[in-house]
């Protein structure tokens, strides 16, 4: 592979990852956006918001479902994260709060 083949592939593979970045956060602002929904109705209703069942049902089905090449453990932590950053978004907008 020459210098200038190997520039056009490197360059390639980051348009690539910026696609699947910008994937990422649309995806991860929708999830967000559902979850706000869903707690609205969960508070109009009276019941908890937070489900820690339903949480440790989602860990356990993303790494059921997990391909690789990332770790299980890692992308059980990294949607931990998501699911504790929206939370907080949640708790930090106030809007579910008797």
């Amino acid at each position: 592979m020459t210098d200038a083949e190997r520039q056009a592939k490197v360059q390639e593979l980051r348009e690539r990852v910026d696609e699947v970045d910008l994937e990422l956060i649309r995806a991860l602002s929708e999830r967000a956006q559902i979850v706000q929904d869903l707690a609205r109705i969960k508070f109009e209703a009276g019941v908890p918001i937070f489900d820690p069942k339903r949480e440790e049902e989602i860990l356990r089905r993303v790494v059921e479902q997990n391909p690789g090449p990332i770790y299980d453990s890692s992308m059980r932590e990294i949607f931990e994260l998501i699911l504790h950053r929206i939370r907080d978004l949640e708790i930090q907008r106030g809007e579910f709060q008797r």
